[in-house]
């Protein structure tokens, strides 16, 4: 019981807690490849419509997020998840895969209503392990993740937000300041390795607002 406890809550903090409902559309800053040794840092402007979903996966017991949106200034598309699975060997081990950058916008569709994603990664993917009771963790570059999802309005709620927010939990700190209105919509479709079924998602409008997002993923930490 202890230990499926700790387990979740971990999970909980990589990936629920920063799963933001905010609109995804540039990347503003460089990407640097990821490695074992360097840390990643990421920016995006933020000025269009977008969508989010949280990634879930029963029969995985994977957990996590997921943006895209389209900047109407710059005319491109961005993407950006996180999620972890629990090892199904080892209680103390999860795994973390998290990215982000630019899309082909021909990939992504949106209105008011619905929207699809149809995407295969070409930027760089932090694959990394985790380990719940010493809090190491080691990332290195992984394979591309292929997105087929569709979120559909249900009418549930909405909501209109003002907020400035900076979030650090294990390797990843979000940062965001900005403003939006979303409506809630249901998800389903695939994503590498796993399916997506009735997940519950937003499709987000900036109302013409330049947001700023930054996610930075931390250097391998190791405790000797």
């Amino acid at each position: 019981m202890k230990t499926t406890m700790k387990l979740l809550g971990v999970m909980t903090i990589l990936t629920v807690v920063i799963f933001l409902n905010f609109p995804a559309s540039r990347v503003d800053a460089e990407q640097p490849q990821p490695s074992q040794s360097a840390p990643t840092h990421l920016k995006i402007k933020i000025n269009g419509l977008s969508s989010d979903t949280f990634l879930f996966d029963a029969d995985t017991g994977t957990n996590g997020f997921l943006n895209v949106g389209r900047d109407e200034i710059a005319n491109t598309t961005t993407l950006d998840f996180s999620y972890t699975t629990p090892s199904p060997t080892d209680p103390e081990i999860v795994y973390f895969i998290n990215g982000m950058g630019e899309i082909p916008n021909s990939s992504f569709t949106i209105n008011a209503t619905t929207a699809n994603l149809t995407v295969t990664t070409d930027f760089p993917v932090n694959s990394c392990v985790v380990n719940l009771v010493t809090a190491d963790y080691n990332c290195e570059t992984g394979n591309p993740i292929n997105f087929d999802l569709t979120w559909i309005k249900n009418g549930y709620g909405s909501i209109r937000e003002r907020t400035q927010l900076t979030q650090t939990d294990g390797p990843v700190t979000v940062k965001f300041k900005g403003e939006f209105e979303s409506v809630t919509a249901i998800v389903n479709g695939t994503w590498t390795g796993h399916t997506a079924t009735n997940l519950f998602g937003n499709l987000v409008d900036s109302k013409n607002q330049t947001n700023i997002r930054e996610v930075t993923t931390s250097a391998n930490l190791t405790h000797n």
